[in-house]
């Protein structure tokens, strides 16, 4: 069975592609640089060089594949050009959706995120139904829910199409901005303090990476065209994360609180003064208020519908210290 996959050097997208390919799937893999660190190796993986928004690789790529995995994005949330995530999240997804039509695919798989349901509200989880009550946060949300409105929009043209929401991802992988917790392990493992701001009441969803590119095969097989599923894992406050990741490494180092209204008035500081060297700031007030926000979710769906299953945070978080040291060690 041959599939058309965006993304393969990304987080999601990687370990995606060498998922399908150990399970017998010819994947042509859509990438930008094929001398890129991050390119996914497997007999079954077939390169095409290439991107979104050239329509004629795209068109070459997608040629007599059966099913699409959609999952490439521009994830950037420090950015603060909008034409940047409109030209991938939705001109893209518009290009990727129409070579796929016109190739007569089965199926499309598009991976978003839970981010466009925005914020949960106070003890109660987002569900697949749950209406947005926020304005956007940032250009990546409304982009992204851009895109999911062309799949819907596709699907009722005939081309069938699942969205998955995926939560907070970790796990074994490459590095990037969209696997932060893994950074934290990182620096958790490497440092003798480590410190996070002070709202670790905080709570979000975290999903292992293993259980994502499972539910993308599942929903391939088991998924209802033109339906959305929430792909989570375990619902956890930072705090409970933090001790979680501090258990794995069974480390004396420490994590220190700051203040989040001090490190909230540095951070503005230091972007005023990023803005002046004309240097782009990691970290902003705007960024660091969108990561501590309450964000709950149920995956009910998936589970009852899919067949899906959730990695406890514990026994994930294990896995990926341990993959985590193996890395360090060969560096």
């Amino acid at each position: 069975m041959k599939v058309f996959l965006t993304g393969a050097t990304g987080y999601i997208g990687n370990r995606l592609a060498i998922h399908l390919a150990e399970n017998n799937y010819e994947v042509h893999a859509l990438v930008r640089n094929l001398k890129s660190d991050n390119i996914p190796v497997h007999s079954n993986i077939i390169l095409f060089e290439g991107n979104l928004n050239n329509n004629l690789s795209v068109e070459k790529a997608i040629a007599n594949c059966d099913y699409v995995f959609h999952t490439a994005a521009f994830t950037k949330l420090t950015c603060n050009d909008v034409k940047k995530f409109y030209e991938v999240n939705v001109q893209g997804t518009a290009n990727v959706l129409n070579a796929a039509k016109n190739n007569g695919v089965k199926k499309v798989i598009f991976t978003s995120s839970v981010s466009v349901y925005g914020p949960s509200q106070p003890h109660s989880s987002i569900t697949e139904i749950h209406p947005r009550m926020s304005s956007y946060a940032n250009d990546y949300e409304l982009t992204k829910t851009m895109a999911e409105n062309l799949v819907l929009e596709f699907n009722k043209k005939g081309l069938p199409g699942i969205i998955l929401n995926v939560s907070r991802v970790y796990g074994p992988g490459n590095t990037g901005f969209s696997n932060g917790v893994n950074r934290f392990a990182s620096m958790l493992l490497k440092k003798r303090f480590v410190f996070v701001p002070s709202k670790l009441k905080i709570e979000s969803n975290y999903v292992y990476i293993d259980d994502v590119t499972k539910a993308h095969i599942l929903a391939l097989n088991n998924g209802i065209a033109g339906e959305k599923y929430i792909i989570g894992g375990e619902n956890a406050s930072y705090e409970k994360l933090f001790s979680t990741i501090s258990a794995s490494i069974q480390t004396k180092n420490s994590i220190v609180k700051i203040n989040y209204k001090l490190l909230k008035t540095g951070l503005f500081l230091m972007s005023l003064l990023d803005k002046l060297v004309l240097n782009e700031s990691s970290l902003t007030p705007k960024l660091l208020d969108y990561l501590f926000t309450n964000r709950i979710v149920s995956s009910l769906k998936a589970v009852s519908q899919l067949g899906y299953e959730i990695t406890p945070l514990k026994t994930g978080m294990q896995q990926t210290i341990e993959f985590l040291k193996h890395r360090n060690h060969e560096n």
